[in-house]
C-alpha cells in the first residue's frame, strides 16, 4: 500500500494560465505579478503524493484558496478575495477580460467539492496537505512583512485539525536537522479545510522559493530536498 494514501494534495496557486490576456505593458504587470505570487513548480517536489487536486489558472484569475464570502476575507480588502482586481502593490486592472466571473465561481465551488469528496473517500484519519511555496522577501500585498523569513513555514489551525504539538515539533526538528530554519505560521498561517463531517488532520507546509528555486528554474539538488519532504510527511502517520 502507498504510504501516502491517506493524504490529499491541496495545490490551488500552481497554474499561470491568464485567459484571453494579450500583449502590452498591463499584460506584461499581469503575467509578472502572476508569476511572482504562483507557488512555481512547487507541484515538483512531491511527486510520491498520489492524491492531488490542482489549478490551471492563475490566482489573479481565480483564487481557490480565499473565502467565497468577501466578508470573511481580509485579503478582499485589498481587492484579492478570491476574485481578483488589483495587482500586488494596489494597482486596479480589468478582470473582466477573463470572461463571466460566475464560470470561475462555479469552477471554484467545483474544486472545493472535489476536496470534500477526496477527503471522504479516504474516511477517517485523511490528511489534508496546504502545499504552497513563498517569495524570499515581503510582497506589498503581504500581511506579514517582517524580513528573515524561514525557509520553511508550518500552518496549522487551533482547532480539531491541528495534529499533536509532539507531531509538530518532530516535523520542526527533521527540516531543522537537515539545515533548514522552520517557523510555526509565519509568515502564513493556518491550513485548509474541508467541508466535511469527515474527521482528518490539516496541514499548511509553505516552502521558501530559495530553496528549491533558482531564476526560476529547479535546483540541481532538488531531488534531495524533495526526498526530505517525503520524510517528514512520512512522520505525520507516526
Amino acid at each position: 500500500m502507498n504510504p501516502f494514501e491517506k493524504m490529499v494534495a491541496w495545490l490551488p496557486h500552481t497554474g499561470l494560465y491568464l485567459p484571453n490576456v494579450d500583449n502590452g505593458p498591463a499584460a506584461d504587470k499581469l503575467r509578472r505579478d502572476s508569476l511572482l505570487l504562483a507557488d512555481e513548480q512547487v507541484d515538483k517536489l512531491y511527486p510520491f503524493l498520489p492524491n492531488k487536486i490542482t489549478s490551471d489558472y492563475s490566482r489573479f484569475v481565480i483564487d481557490l484558496e480565499r473565502y467565497l464570502d468577501n466578508s470573511k476575507e481580509p485579503m478582499a480588502q485589498k481587492g484579492m478575495g478570491y476574485l481578483y482586481n488589483r495587482l500586488i502593490d494596489g494597482t486596479p486592472f480589468d478582470r473582466s477580460i477573463f470572461g463571466d466571473d460566475f464560470y470561475f465561481t462555479e469552477y471554484y465551488k467545483h474544486k472545493h467539492a472535489q476536496l470534500k469528496q477526496a477527503i471522504e473517500r479516504i474516511g477517517e484519519g485523511a490528511i489534508l496537505l496546504d502545499l504552497h511555496s513563498f517569495n524570499p522577501f515581503p510582497l506589498t500585498c503581504d500581511m506579514d512583512k517582517r524580513p528573515n523569513r524561514p525557509d520553511i513555514c508550518l500552518g496549522f489551525n487551533e482547532d480539531d485539525t491541528t495534529f499533536d504539538d509532539s507531531i509538530l515539533q518532530a516535523l520542526k526538528e527533521h527540516f531543522e536537522d537537515n539545515g533548514f530554519k522552520v517557523a510555526f505560521n509565519t509568515p502564513f498561517s493556518g491550513a485548509m479545510t474541508a467541508d466535511t463531517q469527515i474527521k482528518y488532520k490539516s496541514l499548511m507546509i509553505e516552502i521558501n522559493k530559495k530553496c528549491y528555486l533558482e531564476n526560476h528554474v529547479l535546483k540541481k539538488d532538488v531531488y534531495d530536498f524533495s526526498a526530505i519532504l517525503r520524510e517528514a510527511l512520512q512522520l505525520l502517520q507516526s
